[in-house]
């Protein structure tokens, strides 16, 4: 009998509190993760909202020169880190795991593959990536959006309130290739142009073109000169750098 009770379990939706395999978290009470974390978000998630591009994104800043135009001279050959970082004993990924089990999502991978910025492999990449003049913690990546990836609607504000993370697009846009913050798509992009928005705004990315995308990533504490620079936007000239 006991034996029968066990594998019942394998078919419950919720396992009884004091079940020697129960977990305790917040983040039991949403269908899945990325609900959990539009709990900390203010934004309104009204889908029939009227607002404008600028009222969920800030496109003010880019980057130009020569040194754009022959970026992926840098980038590649690409080669790819760990994707995805899940500790066993994180909540989010045990979280994750069950919703896309329950959604018969087959693995993690279409998130794509991260690099981290190396100065002697990227060194164009690095004098953008000192430009912002970050505090602390920073940390530069380049992410390969490969053809059929995509990066599910979430929201990031549920990590520290003083990180600040700005996307740098490496190529121009391609067919098929879509950006989506707040209730906008985002397309036509040029090599250069950044993307800075409020950590409470949720986003998504696909790759339904024909070619990979490369973006440059930043995330870090800011200084008094990164927020100046930001809210000051822009046309730099890497060249010059």
């Amino acid at each position: 009998m006991e034996k029968n009770k066990i594998y019942n379990e394998d078919f419950a939706e919720v396992l009884p509190e004091d079940h020697f395999e129960a977990i305790d978290h917040p983040v039991l009470q949403y269908e899945n993760y990325y609900e959990y974390q539009e709990s900390f978000s203010n934004w309104h998630f009204d889908k029939w909202a009227d607002e404008s591009l600028d009222d969920v994104i800030d496109l003010s800043l880019k980057f130009r020169g020569k040194a754009i135009d022959n970026i992926m001279d840098e980038v590649l050959p690409f080669q790819r880190e760990k994707s995805k970082v899940m500790p066993k004993n994180s909540i989010k990924g045990a979280s994750l795991a069950y919703w896309y089990m329950k959604n018969e999502i087959p693995n993690m991978s279409h998130s794509g593959y991260k690099e981290k910025v190396k100065p002697e492999k990227h060194p164009t990449i690095m004098k953008i990536v000192d430009w912002f003049e970050f505090e602390d913690d920073q940390s530069p990546v380049i992410l390969e959006k490969n053809i059929g990836d995509y990066q599910q609607w979430h929201v990031d504000c549920h990590a520290p309130t003083n990180m600040v993370r700005v996307l740098i697009h490496l190529q121009d846009w391609e067919f098929g290739q879509v950006l989506l913050w707040g209730t906008k798509p985002i397309v036509q992009w040029r090599a250069g142009d950044a993307i800075m928005w409020d950590p409470n705004v949720p986003h998504a990315t696909v790759n339904a073109g024909r070619r990979k995308r490369y973006t440059l990533r930043i995330t870090g504490t800011p200084s008094a000169r990164t927020l100046e620079k930001l809210k000051t936007g822009g046309t730099i000239l890497v060249d010059n750098l």
